[in-house]
């Protein structure tokens, strides 16, 4: 039976046979091109131009016959399955032109699943003339085309207007607007690239007319901006074109520009500087503070419109509170070390507060937010001297010294954080349930249970019809903020209403103390400054009250919470996978929780590689997989026992647990490329357990191959991690540990002379070699401050934080492969950093633990380099460093006297002794491409 659609395909096969006769004789010169490809043409690949020739010559002949299905005037059209209105049917999915575009580019129109088609469908039919409606439209048009042109049906063609219909609609935009046909598909061109750099790149060097969502899509968050400079460029724009004026420059080189009203309104700001803080987060936590310029400049740009309905002073606020709010939202990698970012951010928005008549005010939440940025900060002076004052019984009351300890205020033993809550009951803010959480974190207050100060990022409040968990995250954070498990498992058994039961974050922080381990005995250490547990106090109690406080065993708690109704889940999964003793006592925790369905696919590894067992992995949490990647890197042991048969084998990665968690990452990741793309935790997990005690395992081989397999199989993770998400500090750190960790074991493990030839001992050179010149070329782009100058970005603005734990251990790495002058270029780098503002203060701070850590690394270059480096460069360095202390108050110190050589010294001066001439040698060898 013959129907419309299929009179219409026929024709459509007609014009496709002809018009493909044709193409290959048209011109490729761009004059003799369409107007519309000007701004892109160079740019194209081969197969893209043809394309783009095909659709300008096919296209308007296939659209002849299209839009058959769609409604005429304002009267419903009933076809054979839908019923349509004007604009959308009520069965389609409403969204946003600008979201509805973004959800259609991000994947092929052959890979659209039920979410993207009804749109697809709905925007198809939209008269409307926004500008993301026609360029949605286009883009719907030229997948059209090209479907035709690969024989494949075009669902899309009833939908869509005709080559008359829309030559008409763009011809009136043209009048009214200025805008063109060729611009439409400039923004096209811009949008098509998935690559954050790429895609800013074509924005900014296009001439074509750019408005406001164009710029919103380039801050889109499912994007990862590697290269800092995109980002800074773009915000650059944003602050030359949108701030700093009315309307973007680019309306002022074309015809009818929009004359009244700014183009980007406050409530447009507010939703690109949520974008911009997003980004930060994932990709330069030291940039928020151009961001905050960036909010300043903004506020001070307001001015009266009584047309809009809205007061100056009303507009001013507005984006004052989000900015405070938007500005304590953690980093995603080490978001405690990047909170003084945070801090600096704040305080640069809160110092215009007063310069308004009347004055901007915190609202509450904006309280909230400042509380919940102070106590994720290192302890400060006061704070320090606080901690060392507090009993070791609990409850920690303070201990008065002296006299002058005895005359303290009470308010001064308060914390940071603490003095902000009270500013906020001072105006007129009633406490709530979160500000009570903030505050147990906060140390203890008045009328608030008794706490440590724990620096922590708050655990996520909840809202609506579940608000009332909100108390057990309190209570979870109260169980959080204590010394040891016996001070937890005492607030554990006093929940803060009778008879409440623990949840999954209780159990989960309860959990995490019982496996926490005790912390090193290190002065500058206090609690609530590390995850690890601090020494119990007995006191005087007897042996009989010592056992009946002290808390159960982790496996008694979690039967006797299973037994109750409790699941593990969420954070409570986490502590047990990554801290379970085996990999068939995981399968039991997971086949316990609500994703018991996932314990047949994670057991069995030789499913994995199967499209079944691909698209069960690609169903899993993310949460799940990370905790089961630190599971199996947790419990490898460095055994010959793993074969073929008892263990995942693979030829790139060996045996053993940790090359399952490679494969389990990568398929994970590859089956859902997009929300993963800023996934870096599985990876972190592995490079570090490679750089600490694990130790693949070559069933093939013995001896040396199997750290060859392992330093192989890092260097591999460490460039993927690098090309995919670029560098950082924590995958840099992995690598410092791994160089000494692999000298090491070749030097006093293995054999270089026995057992195996020489060959085998190249490869390790080549190898070292390598993770040399990966581990300089990271330091310089992580030390090196961004390319910058302008008012919002300084010139000394690095885009990572580089901790001086980081810093001693680059120097050590340094120092093993015998590399002196690398060693001269960190101390330089230091020194700098005394009159430069990326070392954090509490590196500056003597009663800091990371002052101490930067005191040893100037130290062990004192010891170390008099064997390495020139007595002329050292000498240099000694002095610019006793310039600093006593021209500018450096407060680092070069070692007054010389105590003789540590065994660590020992170690790494025999290293650099045996391995420097083969490293150098190695890196002169071979043609090692950076890219």
């Amino acid at each position: 039976m013959r129907t419309l659609e299929t009179e219409f395909a026929e024709e459509e096969e007609v014009v496709v046979e002809e018009e493909e006769k044709q193409v290959s004789e048209l011109p490729r010169r761009v004059d003799c091109l369409p107007k519309k490809y000007s701004n892109f043409w160079d740019h194209l690949s081969a197969q893209e131009q043809d394309d783009e020739l095909w659709m300008d010559r096919a296209g308007p002949s296939l659209a002849l016959t299209w839009g058959w299905a769609r409604p005429v005037g304002g009267d419903a059209w009933k076809g054979e399955a839908f019923q349509y209105t004007p604009s959308y049917h009520k069965d389609f999915d409403w969204a946003a032109p600008a979201m509805t575009l973004a959800a259609l580019m991000r994947f092929p129109s052959d890979q659209w699943t039920i979410s993207e088609w009804p749109l697809a469908r709905g925007v198809a039919c939209n008269t409307s003339s926004r500008l993301p409606v026609l360029t949605a439209q286009l883009l719907l048009r030229r997948d059209a085309y090209m479907r035709a042109r690969a024989r494949k049906h075009i669902p899309l063609a009833r939908y869509l207007e005709d080559t008359v219909a829309w030559n008409a609609r763009i011809k009136q935009l043209e009048s009214s607007k200025g805008i063109t046909e060729q611009d439409i598909a400039t923004w096209l061109w811009i949008l098509s690239c998935h690559n954050a750099d790429l895609r800013v790149e074509r924005f900014l060097r296009s001439s074509c007319r750019k408005p406001f969502f164009l710029l919103q899509a380039m801050f889109a968050t499912d994007r990862l901006f590697a290269n800092p400079k995109s980002f800074m460029d773009l915000v650059q724009y944003l602050s030359d074109n949108y701030v700093h004026r009315h309307r973007p420059e680019s309306e002022d080189r074309h015809l009818l520009p929009q004359s009244r009203g700014r183009d980007m309104t406050w409530w447009h700001f507010n939703g690109v500087l949520h974008r911009l803080v997003w980004h930060t987060r994932d990709s330069w936590p030291s940039a928020v503070t151009a961001i905050a310029q960036l909010v300043v400049d903004y506020i001070n740009t307001i001015s009266d419109d009584p047309s809009k309905g809205h007061s100056s002073h009303a507009v001013r606020s507005f984006v004052f509170n989000k900015a405070l709010q938007y500005f304590s939202w953690p980093s995603r990698m080490r978001p405690l070390a990047n909170m003084p970012y945070n801090w600096a951010a704040q305080r640069l928005v809160l110092s215009i507060a007063s310069s308004f008549d009347p004055p901007l005010v915190p609202d509450k939440e904006s309280y909230s937010a400042i509380q919940a940025v102070l106590a994720a900060l290192p302890k400060s002076k006061g704070e320090i001297k606080n901690a060392e004052r507090i009993a070791a019984t609990w409850p920690p009351y303070r201990q008065a010294v002296d006299g002058v300890d005895e005359r303290r205020d009470p308010e001064e033993d308060l914390s940071r954080s603490s003095m902000a809550g009270l500013l906020a009951r001072e105006a007129g803010y009633p406490t709530n349930v979160i500000d009570q959480g903030i505050s147990v974190l906060a140390g203890s207050t008045f009328g608030q249970p008794p706490s440590i100060q724990t620096r922590s990022v708050p655990l996520p409040t909840v809202s609506g019809e579940h608000a009332a968990l909100n108390l057990h995250r309190n209570w979870a954070l109260q169980i959080k903020a204590t010394r040891n498990a016996r001070e937890a498992w005492r607030l554990f058994q006093r929940p803060p209403l009778p008879a409440m039961q623990p949840d999954a974050q209780v159990a989960g922080q309860m959990m995490a103390k019982l496996y926490a381990h005790k912390a090193p005995s290190v002065k500058r250490l206090r609690p609530g400054d590390v995850k690890e547990t601090f020494p119990i106090h007995n006191g005087n109690l007897t042996a009989l009250e010592i056992t009946r406080i002290t808390p159960p065993a982790p496996d008694e708690l979690y039967h006797t919470l299973l037994s109750q109704g409790l699941k593990p889940v969420g954070h409570y999964l986490d502590i047990l996978l990554t801290n379970a003793p085996s990999k068939q006592e995981a399968l039991n925790y997971v086949r316990d929780s609500p994703f018991h369905f996932a314990g047949d696919i994670l057991s069995d590894f030789r499913r994995w590689d199967t499209q079944e067992g691909k698209a069960a992995l690609g169903a899993l949490d993310f949460q799940l997989v990370n905790a089961w990647v630190a599971m199996l890197c947790r419990v490898h042991v460095d055994s010959a026992s793993y074969t073929r048969h008892t263990t995942l084998f693979t030829r790139d990665f060996g045996c053993g647990p940790v090359a399952e968690a490679i494969l389990l990452a990568h398929l994970c990741q590859a089956a859902r490329p997009v929300l993963s793309r800023n996934d870096r935790k599985p990876w972190h997990t592995i490079l570090t357990a490679l750089s600490k005690k694990a130790l693949l395992h070559n069933p093939r081989g013995h001896g040396m191959d199997h750290l060859v397999l392992t330093m192989d199989a890092f260097l591999r993770i460490y460039e993927r991690t690098l090309h995919i998400q670029g560098d950082d500090t924590v995958a840099f750190l992995a690598l410092c540990y791994m160089i000494r960790k692999t000298l090491k074991m070749a030097t006093f493990q293995h054999s270089l002379t026995e057992r195996r030839p020489i060959p085998r001992k190249k490869r390790l050179a080549n190898l070292l070699a390598r993770a040399r010149l990966r581990a300089v070329q990271s330091f310089v782009n992580l030390s090196s401050p961004v390319e910058a100058g302008t008012r919002l970005f300084p010139q000394d603005m690095t885009r990572y934080h580089m901790s001086a734990l980081t810093v001693y251990r680059y120097m050590k790495a340094m120092a093993c492969c015998g590399d002196g002058k690398e060693m001269v270029h960190i101390m330089d780098w230091v020194l700098d950093g005394w009159m430069s503002d990326y070392f954090s203060e509490e590196i500056k701070e003597p009663k800091q633990h990371a002052h101490q850590q930067m005191m040893h690394t100037i130290a062990y270059f004192a010891r170390i380099g008099k064997d390495l480096v020139e007595e002329a460069e050292m000498e240099r360095v000694r002095k610019r460093l006793e310039h600093l202390v006593e021209h500018h108050g450096c407060t680092w110190a070069w070692p007054s006297a010389y105590r003789g050589y540590g065994k660590d010294d020992v170690i790494d001066s025999t290293l650099a002794a045996r391995w420097a001439d083969r490293i150098a040698r190695a890196s002169s060898e071979q043609a090692f491409d950076d890219d």
